[in-house]
């Protein structure tokens, strides 16, 4: 099964890249083939744009187009979801209903320095996922807390609880994958 996955954090030694890293590591051994859609070179939205979309985007759109669901590993930002986030979102739903994003069966998971994880933009990405008529995985929760602890010097997890929490989650979102993909 393949997983289109976003990271929100564009910053050198982000702790949601650190995560991402190790999901798409870990992915394997339950049957999930992780691949990392790049948003970096996209522009700020522009619907005078959106005929001709910068190549960045068309090429992000194939990626998740061919996946099986979206993987957001999204920061939280002023209790909210990241805006490089939000805008990479914004391109990729253009025009309505196009196949990148609607009905794609969506997960979110996210890393932060905060003891609440990224519980509040988790919460806000579900919520806005409805506006795509997709499945919004609920299965599992993963959030990284404290997240400054559990990435060594060289950005990698290591912090066994939190590599164990992953596993679980991992498994509990291929086994959805799947569901999902029966119903398609």
């Amino acid at each position: 099964m393949r997983i289109a996955a976003l990271c929100g954090s564009l910053r050198s030694g982000s702790f949601n890249q650190a995560l991402l890293d190790a999901v798409i590591e870990r992915g394997p051994a339950y049957g999930l083939e992780v691949v990392q859609a790049q948003i970096r070179d996209f522009p700020l939205f522009n619907q005078d744009l959106e005929a001709t979309p910068p190549a960045a985007v068309e090429e992000t759109k194939r990626v998740v187009q061919s996946a099986d669901a979206v993987l957001l590993v999204s920061p939280e930002a002023n209790y909210g979801v990241p805006g490089v986030l939000k805008n990479a979102i914004d391109w990729l739903s253009r025009p309505p209903h196009n196949p990148t994003l609607y009905k794609r069966p969506m997960a979110v998971i996210g890393a932060s320095t905060g003891f609440l994880g990224t519980m509040r933009a988790q919460l806000a990405w579900r919520q806005m996922w409805h506006f795509f008529d997709a499945p919004v995985f609920s299965g599992a929760e993963f959030v990284m807390p404290f997240a400054r602890n559990l990435v060594d010097a060289d950005g990698r997890l290591v912090d066994e609880g939190t590599l164990t929490r992953l596993d679980a989650y991992l498994e509990a979102l291929a086994q959805w994958v799947m569901q999902c993909r029966a119903t398609r």
